[in-house]
C-alpha cells in the first residue's frame, strides 16, 4: 500500500496566536524553559530518531505523522542546542498542521499522514518556527529573564538551552534588541 503523505498547510494565523497556542502547549504537557524536550515528544506519543533522515530531506531534521504516531528525525551533524530548536519545530508542525488543522475538519477529510522537511522559508516553516520559539522560550519568562541578565543574550540562551542566535532572535521578535 502507498501512503499519500501530505505537506503541511498554513493556518494563517498572527504570530502571536501561535506564539500563545505554544506556551499553553509547553504549560500544559509541564514543560518549564530549559526541560529536556525529549520526554514531552514520548509524553505525546512521539518517537525521536538521530541520524535517519527520510529520503529527500534536509540535513535540518522532519517529521512523519501517522495515526497515533510520530517520527522527528534529527541528523547526527547538528549542535545539541540546535535539535531542541529543530525538535520544538517539528512539534510545531504536529500541533499546528496535524492536531489543530484537523480540530474542525470531517472525519473524512482529516490529515492521516503528514510530512514535513526542515527547510525553505514557506508560511508553514514560519509558523512551525514561531511554535518553536515560544514553546522554548515563552514571551512572558523570556522578557523576565532578559532583564534580570542584563541583556546577555549568551546567559540568556543558556537559562533557555537555546543558541545564542535563537535567543537574538526571539528577543528581536519581542522588540526587545
Amino acid at each position: 500500500m502507498t501512503i499519500n503523505w501530505e505537506t503541511p498547510k498554513p493556518l494563517n494565523w498572527a504570530r502571536v496566536d501561535v506564539s500563545a497556542l505554544a506556551a499553553d502547549a509547553a504549560t500544559e504537557l509541564g514543560f518549564n524553559p530549559g526541560d529536556p524536550i525529549e520526554p514531552i515528544v514520548q509524553k505525546i506519543g512521539g518517537q525521536i530518531v538521530y541520524g535517519e533522515l527520510i529520503d529527500g530531506s534536509s540535513d535540518s531534521g522532519s517529521i512523519s505523522i501517522e495515526p497515533g504516531k510520530f517520527v522527528i528525525n534529527i541528523p547526527l551533524n547538528t549542535s545539541i542546542l540546535r535539535d531542541r530548536f529543530t525538535i520544538a519545530h517539528e512539534l510545531g508542525h504536529y500541533v499546528l498542521h496535524y492536531l489543530v488543522a484537523n480540530r474542525s475538519k470531517p472525519e473524512g477529510e482529516r490529515i492521516t499522514h503528514l510530512r514535513a522537511q526542515r527547510f525553505g522559508s514557506d508560511r508553514a516553516e514560519y509558523e512551525a518556527n514561531w511554535f518553536a520559539a515560544a514553546f522554548l522560550m515563552p514571551s512572558e519568562k523570556f522578557i523576565e529573564v532578559y532583564e534580570q541578565m542584563n541583556h546577555d543574550l549568551t546567559k540568556v540562551a543558556e537559562h533557555f538551552a537555546v543558541s545564542a542566535s535563537a535567543a537574538g532572535v526571539r528577543a528581536k521578535s519581542l522588540s526587545l534588541a
